[in-house]
């Protein structure tokens, strides 16, 4: 029984996981001052991820905190978002809300 109790405890640790099933591919649409520009974002089980905007392709981290997702970039600016259901609406600095739609 006594060799079992780390294994116990390790399963425990895992299945209390802080980052919900978030992980998945979104889109969003934005009309800024230069046009329409859209937006993937894909989420990967283990806490990386990447914008893919306009052709470029920008690496970042993320974590769920509170209920909110924070996205670490490489530059270490954190952008916070919320969580709406299985969508995430982030506040992106320079271009405003962004309201990621899930599987699209």
């Amino acid at each position: 029984m006594i060799k079992l109790l780390p294994l116990l405890l390790l399963l425990l640790c895992l299945s209390c996981s802080s980052r919900p099933d978030l992980a998945g591919r979104y889109e969003a649409s934005h009309t800024g001052p230069s046009g329409p520009v859209n937006a993937v974002m894909t989420l990967a089980e283990d806490g990386s991820g990447k914008w893919e905007i306009g052709g470029e392709v920008l690496p970042f981290s993320w974590v769920v905190r509170e209920g909110a997702l924070n996205v670490h970039t490489r530059d270490g600016a954190v952008v916070e978002g919320v969580i709406e259901g299985v969508n995430v609406r982030l506040d992106v600095p320079g271009v405003g809300a962004l309201d990621f739609v899930r599987g699209k």
